[in-house]
């Protein structure tokens, strides 16, 4: 078995990936040379357009208590509300939401 190591992808990464989805570029191209991964990079998408340059730092882990949790997996629920959605509305990452699920 082959393993798959994580790319740790930095502010200027994120923002030339940025810059290149402005130009044109798809994100399956982005993702085959650069590595990252489609989800994380729509993600880094909508943040960006919500926030501009300041949705690509790298925010802290988010300690999510039991209310939160079950706040955001209401809400996905509910709202059917994507995990990327929930991940950008509520902060913690898209695989933290998913193991609340």
């Amino acid at each position: 078995m082959s393993e798959r190591k994580r790319r740790k992808h930095d502010y200027s990464a994120r923002l030339k990936y940025i810059r290149l989805l402005e130009s044109g570029w798809t994100f399956s191209l982005i993702r085959v040379k650069y590595g990252i991964d489609d989800t994380q990079l729509k993600v880094l998408w909508e943040k960006y357009q919500q926030y501009g340059e300041a949705g690509l730092h790298k925010s802290g882990k988010i300690k999510a208590d039991f209310a939160l949790k079950k706040k955001i997996v209401l809400d996905i629920i509910e709202n059917h509300l994507t995990l990327h959605a929930a991940s950008i509305k509520y902060g913690p990452s898209i695989s933290a939401i998913n193991t609340w699920l």
